[in-house]
């Protein structure tokens, strides 16, 4: 058992997955790979192997109104036997992978787990009446059983699915998911995985083409679409989904990105994170960049983030003082206000847990610049999130991916204010950390809260 053959062997396990169009299950086998990129050892333990035996791949809450199959052939295949032939109103790009919880498998990546949500809050709008407006996914999965079991899920969740490629050798994602007992979430990741490699195929330089250049027959809305990407997939700087990602970051018109900050020891380096975020040409300059539409982090990250741009932050002794003094009010409005400018993104908003978030702006008045801060508090004091042992009900898993859907629904697609758009936000936020995995059914939702973050 010590040669390299047998240390490279996969874990078979066989889990099952619950079959919501036929009430049944069907065992589906998950290999899980041990493997070694760059050096980088990242393998599951036998211990987790041996967790997870038994448990159930799980459908999340999500709002499962129709059922629909998609197959995949060839290396590099699409997810859809044809290819796209309408801009969806948002298009999220990075990560689609399965999160092992004690609980269970789910589909989840940050991308995904915002697409689900969008997918949902479009689909309420207007009662339900709304079908202006739709979402798709731009991700790499595996040849294999796990990867069309995404594809058929993301299609029951209303997410589209013509952006998605086949990988022919690298595997679906899985991450094991470690909760403690303040529900908050840690991740080890397969490495390399299938959405390392999403690649810019035709169908993604298509969007980055304007309007009047497009031949697709009067179909074409580019100059409206709403990007939604994170950190997390460009993880491997020599990767073709770090390349994707940058292109549709520096490609994209002014003011339609949104970069989600997901940091995830060991995947990430303060360069690539910066460059992203401020953006650059293919010679690497970086003075004419274009402005993101929205920059979100939370307020680990924030310091993070600080640090990196050499921005000074008042120095206490007392961690609690330093929270109270620099993450509320004025002293936190100009902290943002000095990121955001160092960062040339129109706005940027850090979430506080259970604090709720804030929100900066900065909006075009003829040739000035007009700053704007907006601060909302959270909703958790609606809810039950302890249960009689002192443990959370819930977890943090997708919380903040559901604050960013809501966020970008109501500030980019309805171009509502930025006080009610952090309602909403907050209020979703809120309902999916009172929750078991990332993507639970709207309609579970408490009415105090589903009255804010549903649009009508």
């Amino acid at each position: 058992m010590t040669t390299p053959i047998w240390r490279s062997l996969y874990y078979l396990l066989i889990l099952f997955v619950n079959d919501v169009r036929t009430a049944s299950c069907i065992k589906l086998p998950l290999v899980v790979a041990r493997s070694t990129l760059a050096g980088r050892a990242v393998s599951f333990s036998l211990s987790s192997v041996r967790s997870a035996l038994g448990v159930s791949i799980g459908d999340h809450d999500g709002d499962n109104d129709s059922s629909s199959s998609s197959s995949s052939s060839n290396s590099r295949s699409r997810g859809s036997m044809m290819q796209p032939t309408t801009t969806p109103s948002v298009l999220c790009v990075g990560e689609a992978l399965w999160d092992s919880l004690p609980s269970g498998m789910y589909l989840g990546g940050a991308p995904t787990n915002v697409a689900v949500h969008l997918a949902s809050l479009f689909r309420r709008s207007l009662g339900g009446k709304n079908l202006e407006h739709t979402v798709a996914i731009a991700t790499s999965l595996g040849n294999d059983r796990l990867g069309k079991e995404s594809v058929r899920r993301l299609a029951q969740f209303n997410v589209r699915t013509d952006y998605i490629q086949f990988h022919s050798t690298w595997e679906t994602g899985v991450a094991t998911t470690t909760i403690d007992t303040n529900g908050d979430a840690t991740y080890e990741f397969i490495t390399p995985a299938a959405f390392d490699g999403l690649l810019l195929d035709d169908a993604l330089m298509k969007l980055l083409t304007p309007d009047d250049e497009n031949d697709v027959q009067g179909t074409s809305n580019n100059n409206n679409l709403v990007y939604i990407m994170g950190t997390m997939a460009a993880r491997l700087s020599d990767g073709d989904s770090s390349t994707t990602i940058r292109r549709i970051r520096n490609e994209a018109l002014e003011g339609t990105v949104v970069l989600d900050v997901n940091l995830r020891s060991p995947w990430y380096t303060p360069h690539k994170v910066l460059e992203l975020a401020r953006g650059s040409d293919e010679r690497g300059d970086n003075t004419n960049n274009k402005k993101l539409a929205l920059l979100k982090l939370n307020e680990d990250e924030l310091c993070l983030l600080e640090e990196w741009c050499e921005l000074e932050v008042n120095e206490y002794d007392d961690e609690e003082a330093l929270y109270t003094s620099l993450m509320t009010g004025s002293a936190l409005e100009r902290r943002m206000e000095r990121l955001g400018k160092c960062l040339h993104t129109q706005r940027l908003c850090v979430t506080r847990g259970r604090d709720g978030a804030a929100l900066w702006c900065e909006t075009k008045n003829g040739s000035d610049d007009v700053c704007s801060y907006h601060e909302n508090s959270g909703y958790s004091s609606l809810l039950n999130t302890i249960d009689n042992n002192g443990d959370a009900i819930g977890d943090s898993v997708g919380a903040g991916d559901a604050f960013l859907a809501a966020l970008v629904c109501s500030l980019l697609i309805h171009q509502e204010t930025p006080e009610r758009a952090l309602e909403r936000a907050c209020a979703l936020g809120a309902y999916v950390s009172s929750c078991r995995g990332a993507t639970p059914n709207h309609d579970s939702a408490p009415e105090s809260l589903k009255n804010i973050f549903t649009f009508s």
